[in-house]
């Protein structure tokens, strides 16, 4: 808590570093406990594997098949899809326990235009200022088109709670309520165990690491940064590179 204490005060005077002052030489000291810090800290062995497009469109099928209720259908195709192409961390569409306003997303974050959507987030984990960004959704010719499925939640939502006002949630559960984490998860993992894979592997991030992972390949780095609104590479920490690419690397290195 001190050091957030500190880079709050440096990040106020509009120095961006910590550990070196825009007006002197390193903080020695300082950079030293924060080393010894990182050293101790205990990294976490809980596995979060991506959900990759593959993997989300097989949800999706099952989805279909009307294991649960219609209004949940809708409900979690859009809020899946929507993390996904949205690179989105399962904080940012779902809340912990009370919804706010002035943080969660509300109906009025969310506007169409001919070819896609704008989705509005108000505060995220890299944005401790609340500046808010908005996130394109580009409508796509498959069965996991952000666009129509965030339309036909609207619509199944609009059906089963005629009044709403913009601040209501966007995400809602069939009780009218914002769409929780445990909610979300809890269906998440079920859909995976239904279609074979180990729901314990997976959690809310991955559908984030799952969009990075799966464009790693396909887009420029700085493209996989603006999409994931990463400010620095550590976005490479959440792409998950197959055994099968990095064997195709090692025999380029094989000259004739």
């Amino acid at each position: 808590m001190y050091i957030c204490g500190l880079r709050y005060i440096y990040l106020q005077s509009g120095v961006q570093c910590l550990i070196s002052s825009c007006c002197s030489s390193k903080l020695l000291r300082l950079e030293t406990i924060y080393r010894g810090i990182k050293k101790q800290e205990v990294k976490s062995s809980r596995k979060r594997l991506p959900l990759t497009y593959d993997i989300i469109k097989n949800m999706i099928t099952v989805l279909q098949k009307g294991i649960f209720s219609p209004f949940v259908t809708a409900l979690i195709e859009a809020a899946c899809i929507v993390a996904y192409f949205g690179f989105l961390r399962c904080g940012e569409l779902t809340v912990n326990t009370e919804f706010d306003t002035s943080c969660n997303l509300c109906i009025e974050d969310i506007t169409f235009e001919e070819d896609y959507a704008i989705l509005h987030l108000k505060s995220s984990k890299t944005d401790p200022f609340r500046s808010g960004v908005n996130i394109h959704l580009f409508k796509n010719n498959t069965s996991l088109c952000p666009v129509k499925s965030l339309i036909r939640y609207l619509a199944v939502r609009r059906s089963r709670f005629s009044i709403a006002c913009n601040s209501s949630p966007l995400f809602v559960m069939a009780n009218g309520e914002a769409l929780t984490r445990t909610f979300f998860i809890n269906h998440v993992r079920s859909i995976l165990e239904i279609i074979g894979l180990n729901p314990s592997n997976y959690n809310g991030h991955s559908f984030r690491i799952g969009a990075a992972t799966s464009v790693a390949s396909k887009i420029e780095d700085h493209l996989i940064k603006i999409l994931g609104r990463w400010s620095s590479e550590c976005c490479t920490r959440y792409i998950h590179t197959p055994k099968s690419t990095i064997k195709q690397a090692q025999l380029a290195l094989i000259s004739d």
